[in-house]
């Protein structure tokens, strides 16, 4: 390339995929108030009268977002170069990606990525950090839906509402009543992996239908930091699995949690006990999850799942023909508020960091 890099240049921001709905105009009308002027990713765009709104007033593309090598081609954008990118979904930011959106040659190179989302589990952060890429999310954003979700779920699976459904829609009115009595959370014991703001809200909601709570969080959930949780704190894992009915899961996807629940833990867990994940596939491994669930006498009974290890289009799960596992497409966050809160605050955090870098100014204000 022959271009070479203008701290001069007008900002630019690539918006692999905007907010939904008429937030969106919002959004990239205060992009241009930061004075970042969007480049918009139309492919998730599906509204037609939304697009066109959006192509009126701005530059847009059309391409794969969760396609390592569009995304790198479209930062590079033929010498331009970014500033900033925003996204929503988990778009799979490596180090190759990022190595080719700030290297020589650019008019303009990227600084900041932010994700109107929690996790980063995507990205590649020891890179970013080497490239001196800032990272920025909004993790509590969506704590309020994720919560919501997760106790329809678990409802759900203690009840069979939804495979009752299908059974009479089906015209089995017999198969419609199995399993009958069905299960309550007002006397479940509900056991909570993680101690972050969704598990905080789960606790909250599901008490109110008389449940107790147990929690198991990190190592930085001392006794101290429990102290007027809404909940017990549980000594171990072991602990959790073995002494709860239903068993929520809501810790990131680290390397400490990678795997955190497998075919041993799932052994511990009742006979007839739930286990429900909202949080990531990586926590929870689908292999293990799916054979427990089909074996009567190990593990959970029944399940309920919103994150698998390949989503998208292409989506595909062992748990797919699982008839003991509710599946869900990744969807917990996605309420009306949460999308808007996640949004609003991103934009906090992306105004806060061109003050204190002068990023388009040249230097810190």
């Amino acid at each position: 390339m022959s271009t070479t890099l203008d701290h001069h240049a007008p900002g630019r921001i690539l918006v692999v995929d905007p907010a939904l709905g008429d937030q969106a105009l919002t959004e990239l009308t205060a992009f241009m108030d930061l004075g970042l002027v969007p480049t918009v990713n139309l492919r998730r765009v599906a509204d037609a009268a939304l697009r066109a709104r959006i192509e009126a007033a701005w530059e847009t593309v059309d391409f794969d977002g969760f396609s390592e090598e569009e995304l790198a081609r479209r930062l590079e954008d033929e010498g331009r170069g970014y500033h900033a990118l925003k996204c929503r979904a988990g778009i799979p930011l490596t180090e190759a990606v990022l190595e080719r959106a700030t290297q020589d040659g650019l008019r303009r190179r990227l600084a900041l990525v932010g994700r109107a989302a929690a996790g980063f589990d995507t990205f590649d952060r020891a890179a970013a950090q080497r490239l001196g890429v800032a990272i920025r999310t909004t993790p509590g954003a969506n704590a309020a839906a994720v919560a919501e979700l997760t106790v329809a779920l678990i409802l759900d699976t203690l009840r069979g509402v939804s495979r009752r459904s299908d059974a009479l829609r089906a015209g089995s009115w017999s198969a419609a009543v199995e399993d009958l009595p069905a299960g309550s959370l007002a006397d479940a014991r509900v056991g909570l992996v993680g101690s972050g703001a969704i598990a905080r809200r789960v606790a909250q909601l599901v008490r109110a239908f008389g449940a107790e709570v147990w929690v198991f969080g990190s190592p930085r959930f001392t006794q101290e930091r429990a102290v007027g949780w809404p909940g017990r704190r549980a000594e171990s894992l072991a602990e959790l699995l073995t002494g709860c009915d239903v068993v929520s899961v809501h810790v990131p996807a680290t390397p400490q949690t990678d795997g955190l629940i497998g075919a041993e833990e799932l052994r511990l867990m009742r006979p007839n006990s739930i286990l429900i994940n909202t949080a990531r596939a990586s926590v929870v491994r689908e292999e293990a999850l799916d054979q427990a669930l089909r074996n009567p006498a190990s593990g959970p009974r029944r399940a309920a799942v919103d994150v698998f290890e390949v989503e998208g289009p292409g989506f595909s799960s062992v748990l797919s023909d699982n008839p003991h596992c509710t599946l869900s497409p990744h969807v917990a966050g996605m309420t009306r508020s949460a999308l808007q809160a996640a949004s609003h605050r991103l934009l906090e955090e992306l105004e806060r960091f061109l003050k204190e870098t002068g990023l388009l100014s040249g230097g810190p204000s």
